[in-house]
């Protein structure tokens, strides 16, 4: 069994890997945006849906796959399956493709865009015979209310429903409770909506893969962004949630921080399971002073930060921090709703901004905002492009898996995952996403520093796209 090797190199791991402590809930997709030009930042670290009655032709700048290589450099085991023969045997016919976010409760809500987008994306690949190698593809969605502890459950439930793979489970905790029965079944695990670095311990998990950036690549950019800001050096504050998603970026943001010439001389945080405004983080983190703040709130926190940091610089008119804020609260809807007090703000993303007019001018981003229209999906365009991207990556894996030599098996599938090339069709400009078996695990390692304008809901680029991760 997979998990028997597990204890004896989970020392190891924990010395080269930043892992997350396990608490609470974990994190959502980070919104992706885009726009204009600054100078480089230069990284020096390593590290229901409708019938649709019209067809759209897929644009030429959708996703570019790269042709499967004449010889493997990783394949995933089959050896050590529950059932190894099941795990090479052939699919027909229709892929049954298995997933798990919140449906219900209250982050239902946020998430719903997800959802939708994913849905989207098969159905757009339906209707314009995306599929290649297989005829049909039936996605269902189970409901885990971002609850982890209901995720097993859930899984289960679609695997003896006949699911051939997964992808795009939400939530760091709730992807780490799927994955050992995943693995022992030798059940493909995809596009983990999360961007813990726990996605790339290929060795004991080979049948599990991420699709975001990881958290530790996003702080260390961040951090090289603030080393710019300040050439002489900087004093920087932490605020986050106390949970796997807020610890992965404290650790990696304090991994490189010296190397910038930042010193952490603060350090606040919030339980993921307290709906309190964090005043007196703020107070206790404008007492400290800081130049600068990397912060990490979750969900409804997000606004709650923002509304706090502005009443602690109200009492405290001379401290104006620099703030540095995680991905998943670059949405322009959470920023619209902080109001001026997010202007100014530094966050990073490697999708476009879909709100931004430069961008719907595009091909590829009025082609999304066509379908999704025309399917009743309007009103989801602007939050529905991670869920969107995770199906036509998805789709991709699969096209590349059915025109491997096995033809389409859960193996190949995997293989497919692990040594792919792809630039999603609502992807910025340059970015081109590579995966490659244990060498490079993760599949997005490109970002672009961004800086958010409060009067047009908009974010600006901040120096050239950063593809130093990216193998």
């Amino acid at each position: 069994m997979i998990r028997d090797r597990r204890a004896m190199s989970a020392a190891w791991s924990a010395g080269v890997m930043v892992l997350a402590a396990c608490s609470g809930n974990g994190d959502p997709p980070r919104a992706q945006t885009s726009v204009a030009t600054d100078a480089s930042v230069q990284i020096e670290v390593s590290g229901t849906t409708d019938v649709v009655t019209t067809v759209v032709s897929p644009s030429t700048d959708a996703s570019v796959i790269s042709d499967p290589p004449a010889e493997r450099r990783w394949v995933v085991p089959t050896d050590r399956c529950d059932d190894p023969q099941a795990a090479n045997a052939p699919i027909g016919g229709t892929v049954h493709i298995g997933s798990v976010m919140p449906l219900t409760g209250q982050l239902a809500s946020p998430f719903a865009g997800v959802k939708a987008g994913f849905e989207a994306y098969i159905e757009f690949a339906r209707v314009n015979g995306l599929f290649q190698g297989y005829d049909d593809v039936e996605l269902t969605i189970g409901d885990d209310q971002y609850d982890s502890v209901k995720t097993p459950g859930a899984v289960q439930a679609q695997i003896d429903a006949g699911a051939h793979l997964f992808s795009g489970i939400i939530g760091t905790p709730n992807n780490r409770q799927a994955r050992d029965m995943l693995n022992d079944a030798c059940i493909p695990q995809l596009n983990a909506l999360s961007g813990s670095p726990e996605w790339g311990e290929v060795d004991d998990y080979p049948w599990t893969a991420g699709l975001l950036v990881p958290y530790t690549v996003e702080s260390q950019v961040y951090a090289a962004q603030l080393g710019r800001l300040f050439a002489d050096g900087a004093t920087v504050g932490l605020f986050y949630v106390n949970n796997d998603f807020g610890l992965a970026y404290a650790r990696g943001f304090a991994q490189v921080a010296s190397g910038y010439g930042l010193d952490i001389i603060a350090e606040q945080t919030i339980d993921p399971g307290d709906s309190n405004p964090p005043g007196l983080q703020m107070i206790n983190l404008a007492a400290a002073a800081p130049d600068a703040i990397m912060a990490a709130p979750l969900g409804a926190g997000c606004i709650s930060f923002f509304f706090e940091l502005a009443a602690a610089q109200s009492q405290n008119p001379n401290w104006r921090p620099t703030v540095f804020i995680s991905n998943s609260c670059a949405d322009s809807l959470i920023l619209a709703a902080a109001g001026p007090g997010a202007d100014g703000l530094y966050t990073g993303g490697n999708l476009v901004d879909i709100d931004n007019p430069d961008a719907r001018s595009t091909p590829a981003v009025q082609q999304y905002i066509d379908f999704m229209t025309g399917i009743g999906q309007a009103d989801m365009v602007a939050t529905a492009a991670d869920g969107w991207t995770t199906g036509e990556v998805t789709v991709a894996i699969l096209n590349q898996a059915a025109a491997s030599p096995e033809g389409l098996t859960r193996a190949s599938i995997m293989n497919a995952a692990r040594d792919l090339q792809i630039s999603p069709s609502l992807a910025r400009n340059g970015v081109v996403d590579r995966s490659d078996g244990e060498v490079d695990p993760f599949l997005a390692q490109s970002l672009q520093v961004l800086q958010y304008d409060a009067q047009t809901a908009t974010f600006a680029d901040v120096g050239a796209l950063i593809t130093d991760f990216e193998s």
